[in-house]
């Protein structure tokens, strides 16, 4: 009952803060009833580590005619790694906000909770329906935070399309439903139906951003950085996890002709994403770059059935990600927090993200050496925006200078012990476990090297690819044509609608008789 637990404390926590603000609207504390309710869901999962696997059906189904699975939570050595990231990232965002006096509001911790909930609930699904059930549940409930914390009306549609996005992506899975049962099998992670395989991989991609590519909203929404990137980062997950799973559970591996379009599309991906990643703004404005990125190396793991590479990345990218959207303060005592995350990331030997490089291995297509350089971008990057100047610590009182830098290293230490404890790390002789990281370092040094010597001239490619693969120019001639044939429909309208209606209905009916007359005549 650990892992219903864990999710129960989140949603205690939450009710006592809508309580307490209903009874005491003045009341100061909020921060400390947050951090409290997430630091003791984190011991409880981790405390839960120690006893995966752990299993709770949720309900069971009187009648098995149209699902043949009840709803089950299940924590094993791929969904409780996701759910203890997400109540980490959740109890370093409460910790790091201590030092952003600006963001000390109690609605958006309560926002955060509640994402966390639901992402450990999606995360922790034991087959797809949970699954599809902690999607419908994240996707209202990202929608509703998201509109109650902008105010403009592009931001808002862009909300809007975002979500009808995600919600393509569970029709995807109920359609793994419908043809799973069409051919008289169960859909179930530990051995997905290869009928099924496939729209298991596209629905993960849809939500993901990758297959097809697309932007639903590039430009970041202008809200705070705690729940930012948490709003950012659970839907990611829950995306992610499905990938894991049908990594480790399909049956058979997908068709030779299927596999290059696939990894073909993820390529573009993962490169686009790369690219616009290393030239953002900042980290912030970049977090949906990163996100793309990262699930375009989880797809293609997903593709050649590495399920351990694409736990690796999808993990790095939860922990070295929200580290890197978290450190708000910039100063050289705290410098070397950054360092962990990209370290974390880097693949290089004995640390968390070493398995990545068994999407490298055998069997090796040569499609997968763009991989390599989309790993490369992150890690470009991570290191320039770590780099960026920003404000510094000061003037605040003595126990915050305690308080914020546990919050970001409580990141990577996690992330270490999870890639000991529960990540195998690579085995045998092949040199590239030994050196594909130190090679996608030294090509990250290569691009940062290229990007600041032909700065304009790489920015202006990649708003040009931006502006083409972000669908703007597609969705402005669908607009131009809605608009136009709405205006030829209201011409017919009140020609029709006019006094000379009767004798223009007579007229089109006396051209329709003639052309009937015609073709009669004609046979």
């Amino acid at each position: 009952m650990l892992i219903l637990i864990s999710i129960i404390l989140l949603l205690i926590t939450i009710a006592s803060m809508l309580v307490i603000r209903a009874l005491r609207p003045r009341f100061l504390y909020h921060w400390l009833i947050a951090v409290g309710g997430a630091f003791s869901t984190w011991v409880v999962m981790l405390v839960a580590g120690f006893q995966i696997p752990l299993s709770v059906p949720l309900i069971e189904w009187g009648s098995q005619i149209l699902l043949r699975e009840s709803p089950l939570l299940l924590a094993d050595q791929v969904s409780w790694p996701f759910a203890f990231a997400l109540v980490t990232l959740a109890l370093a965002i409460f910790l790091t906000d201590a030092a952003r006096a600006a963001e000390a509001d109690w609605s958006a911790w309560a926002g955060t909770l509640a994402l966390a909930a639901l992402g450990i609930f999606a995360v922790l699904a034991g087959n797809p329906l949970t699954l599809l059930l902690g999607w419908m549940a994240i996707d209202l409930a990202e929608l509703l935070i998201l509109l109650s914390q902008v105010s403009k009306s592009e931001m808002r549609e862009r909300v809007v399309i975002a979500f009808s996005a995600r919600i393509f992506g569970s029709l995807l899975l109920i359609s793994a439903f419908v043809v799973a049962a069409a051919g008289d099998e169960t859909l179930a992670f530990e051995s997905v139906p290869v009928r099924a395989s496939l729209f298991l991989v596209l629905a993960a991609g849809l939500r993901l951003g990758v297959l097809p590519l697309h932007v639903p909203f590039f430009q970041e929404l202008p809200i705070r950085r705690g729940l930012g990137t948490m709003s950012r980062l659970v839907p990611g997950a829950a995306g992610l996890i499905l990938l894991v799973r049908t990594a480790g559970g399909l049956a058979a591996p997908l068709e030779f002709s299927i596999l290059i379009p696939l990894l073909v599309l993820a390529a573009l991906a993962g490169l686009y994403g790369g690219l616009a990643w290393f030239l953002a703004e900042d980290e912030l404005d970049g977090r949906p770059a990163w996100i793309l990125a990262i699930a375009s190396l989880c797809l293609a793991a997903t593709i050649m059935q590495k399920p351990q590479a694409s736990l690796a990345w999808a993990l790095s990218g939860l922990f070295s990600g929200g580290l890197l959207f978290l450190t708000s303060i910039r100063n050289r005592r705290l410098a070397w927090l950054s360092l962990l995350g990209l370290i974390s990331i880097s693949a290089l030997p004995y640390t968390p993200s070493w398995n990545g490089v068994f999407l490298f291995l055998d069997p090796f297509q040569p499609l997968l050496s763009l991989f390599l350089i989309t790993h490369a971008l992150l890690l470009a990057g991570y290191a320039r925006h770590a780099l960026q100047p920003g404000p510094s610590l000061l003037g605040v009182e003595r126990w915050i200078w305690l308080i914020y830098p546990l919050g970001l290293l409580l990141l990577p230490l996690t992330h270490f012990l999870i890639g000991w404890w529960i990540l195998d790390s690579p085995s045998g002789f092949p040199v590239l476990v030994w050196i594909l990281g130190f090679v996608a370092l030294g090509l990250a040094a290569l691009l940062i090297f290229i990007g600041y010597k032909f700065w304009d001239y790489t920015s202006s490619i990649h708003d040009l690819l931006r502006e083409f693969l972000s669908l703007n120019w597609f969705y402005r001639f669908l607009w131009f044509t809605y608009r136009y044939l709405r205006r030829f429909s209201a011409f017919i309208t009140s020609i029709f609608e006019g006094e000379g209606g009767i004798l223009w209905a007579f007229l089109i009916l006396i051209l329709l008789l003639s052309v009937i007359a015609s073709g009669n005549g004609g046979g």
